[in-house]
């Protein structure tokens, strides 16, 4: 009897198949519409993967059922009804997402905002550091993987090795000698010279304090430590190499060192693959263990909460705030302070955060009270948070280097990753890494560099730089003792596109006071690989009506978008550019810029080729999938 009762059950379930479908499928669409669209990282959870092209299919399905309708209805003949399938869907789509994206998105934003031109070579402020003004840039493309696999902090898309030895070539040019051993007792005697400590180098028992910048673990909703994201923040392979160079080579102790950001959360997948000699692994084994690893929670394995200090920073900007310092600062002798190469969403998303910024994580309270501070110094001749942090005697006056984190950009906000197009890059990660001991002057190049490729950080955006550079009288006053800030903490001055990206004269150099800007990689580039670069639409975005919104696992693109592409890398000139959708010639164009306008009616996934014939013979191909709706 059960028996007969289940075959009956499943037989009744089988006959509605059809329900489940329509079950399944609104459940997965308005799964990803709560989930995904408040918190965009979100679509890299396995759970939205499964269901976004679960909803897409779904979606399709009623397009699919509309355009049928609509050429039903175009045999009749009605004129109006030949637009009908286009209008309905719009309909279905608009009004199940447009209260949720496009209330959120500030589609004008990029193109309401008119970029300026940096007027180049005219340096201001006083150049800092053991060889003065002295910024490094390594490039090395075989530092990451170009095609990630997975996240970008997993070991299969970084090269440890590489890594290491970019680190050591950056400090030795940084110093100006052949090892590293002696590249370190330079910056640390220059340091203590200085600040007057005393002509010496690193002594044992003196403490370091490492600033990583963690600033997108803040998934409160979640676990802030087990969350997994394809968000950008510090690269745990490159504080290995760190805290390899402080232990192996300069013999600091691990209990002297401390790794923090007292402003977010140490996650998982960051602290694991530091204290770890590989993670993950069957049988693991400590290589890091007595380190000291620090953050705003204290709530997982090998990582304390920050403990207040007695002492303060106070902020210039008329209001009397204030912020109080950790203990993990107060007790260091020296700070390591580690920035990202990154736009800041701050001021209609045209800010930047670099070394400055980094330093918004050495304060106990939350940070969300300096933003308009922040704000207000993007606004030329405003003093700046950055320039407070940077002239407080316990922050930037402790600081022994900058090591830029440059391996993987972000290009639309402080986030999402996005591959550079300028040369050398050619439509790769920026694989670099920047060393100095002005601040001043490495966010100077970490900024030009952001600037160059596009990313339209604004005029005032670099305020911070002017101020830090020549600080306006009787305004900064961090420690609130009465003494303000009146020398200049380094050198501010934008480079001339002019020269090649790899020579030192496109800065003007210490003979001038300017930056000292020494490269490395040049081989890697020369002569470049020609490519076609596709640059619009990016991969793993949604786009709407050719707007870009938000990123997604896959590339989708509902309504219209223009195809861009670019020659790069060479010599030669280019006869024509030609658009294939799914192996079918769609256009032809032999002016550059290359586009072709994606507007014709689809409800699939198809295959784009771009294909560029040059006037030597040869010709380059790129392909990208996208899923096109409408």
């Amino acid at each position: 009897m059960k028996k007969i009762c289940r075959k009956k059950l499943f037989l009744k379930l089988k006959n509605l198949r059809g329900l489940w479908f329509h079950i399944v499928g609104f459940a997965c669409l308005f799964w990803f519409l709560i989930r995904v669209l408040p918190a965009p990282h979100r679509s890299q959870y396995p759970c939205q993967q499964i269901a976004i092209p679960i909803a897409l299919a779904y979606i399709a399905f009623w397009a699919a059922l509309f355009h049928g309708l609509g050429i039903w209805l175009r045999k009749a003949k009605f004129k109006t009804s030949a637009v009908l399938p286009s209008i309905l869907v719009v309909l279905i789509m608009v009004g199940s997402i447009s209260a949720m994206v496009f209330a959120d998105i500030n589609f004008g934003s990029e193109d309401d905002f008119e970029p300026w031109i940096p007027i180049s070579k005219q340096p201001i402020g006083t150049p800092r550091g053991a060889n003065a003004g002295r910024v490094v840039w390594i490039w090395n493309p075989n530092a990451t993987k170009s095609d990630l696999i997975g996240y970008w902090w997993e070991e299969a898309n970084n090269n440890q090795d590489v890594i290491n030895s970019m680190f050591s070539e950056g400090i030795q040019k940084l110093a100006g000698v052949n090892s590293d051993n002696e590249a370190w007792d330079i910056l640390f005697r220059y340091f203590n010279e200085y600040n007057k400590r005393g002509e010496f180098g690193y002594r044992p028992g003196e403490k370091i304090a490492i600033k990583v910048n963690l600033n997108n673990c803040w998934d409160y909703l979640n676990n802030p430590y087990s969350s997994k994201d394809n968000e950008r923040d510090a690269s745990p392979y490159l504080v290995k190499t760190l805290l390899y160079q402080l232990i192996n080579v300069v013999g600091v102790n691990q209990e002297d060192i401390t790794i923090f950001d007292a402003s977010r959360a140490m996650a998982d997948w960051f602290f694991y693959r530091v204290y770890y000699e590989k993670y993950p692994e069957i049988f693991l084994k400590p290589e890091f263990p007595n380190v000291n690893y620090l953050d705003t929670e204290g709530g997982a394995k090998g990582r304390q909460k920050v403990q207040p200090s007695s002492e303060k920073i106070y902020f210039a900007d008329g209001t009397g705030l204030y912020r109080t310092l950790p203990t993990c600062v107060v007790d260091a002798d020296y700070i390591i302070n580690m920035p990202l190469l990154k736009r800041h969403p701050l001021n209609e998303g045209h800010g930047v955060t670099l070394s400055a910024k980094n330093l918004y994580g050495t304060f106990i309270e939350p940070v969300v009270k300096i933003h308009k501070y922040h704000e207000s110094g993007h606004i030329l001749g405003n003093p700046t948070p950055q320039t407070d942090l940077l002239a407080h005697e316990q922050i930037g006056k402790k600081t022994l280097i900058y090591i830029g984190d440059g391996l993987y950009p972000t290009l639309i906000d402080h986030k999402t990753l996005g591959k550079f197009q300028m040369y050398p890059f050619n439509n790769d990660w920026t694989n670099s890494l920047f060393f100095s001991q002005d601040p001043v002057a490495i966010d100077s190049v970490m900024y030009d560099f952001l600037h160059t490729e596009g990313t339209n950080p604004s005029e005032g955006s670099q305020n911070y730089l002017h101020q830090a550079a020549d600080p306006k009288k009787n305004t900064y006053d961090p420690e609130n003792n009465g003494i303000f800030l009146s020398e200049s903490l380094g050198v501010h001055e934008h480079w001339d596109t002019s020269f090649d990206i790899f020579s030192k004269d496109r800065y003007s150099g210490p003979e001038a006071n300017g930056i000292d800007f020494i490269t490395c990689g040049e081989e890697y580039a020369h002569p470049a690989s020609p490519q076609l670069v596709i640059t619009n639409p990016k991969m793993n975005f949604l786009y709407l009506n050719g707007v870009e919104a938000l990123p997604l696992p896959i590339t989708v693109i509902i309504g219209e978008i223009e195809v861009k592409s670019n020659v790069i890398g060479t010599e030669g000139s280019v006869n024509k550019v030609e658009f294939y959708c799914d192996g079918n010639l769609e256009y032809l164009d032999q002016e550059a810029p290359y586009a072709w306008l994606w507007d014709k009616l689809s409800f699939s996934k198809h295959h784009i080729t771009i294909t560029a014939y040059m006037s030597d013979g040869t010709s380059l191909s790129n392909v990208f999938v996208a899923w096109k709706i409408l």
